[in-house]
C-alpha cells in the first residue's frame, strides 16, 4: 500500500471547485483513492484541505 498527501485549495468559487474536481479526477486516473479530507485552519480561517490518498503498489 502506498499513501500520498496533497493540500487542496478552499472551494470558495465555482472555478476553485472545478479545479479541485480536476485534481481528484487526475489522482483517480493514476490509481489513487481518496481516504480522508481534513480542513487545515490557522488564525481562525481555513487555509486549505489536506487530502490523503492510497493505492495498491
Amino acid at each position: 500500500m502506498e499513501y500520498k498527501t496533497i493540500l487542496l485549495p478552499v472551494a470558495m468559487t465555482k472555478k476553485k471547485s472545478a479545479q479541485i474536481e480536476d485534481i481528484l479526477n487526475d489522482m483517480a486516473k493514476e490509481g489513487w483513492e481518496l481516504v480522508s479530507l481534513q480542513a487545515q485552519q490557522s488564525m481562525g480561517g481555513t487555509d486549505g484541505n489536506l487530502a490523503v490518498f492510497k493505492r495498491n503498489t
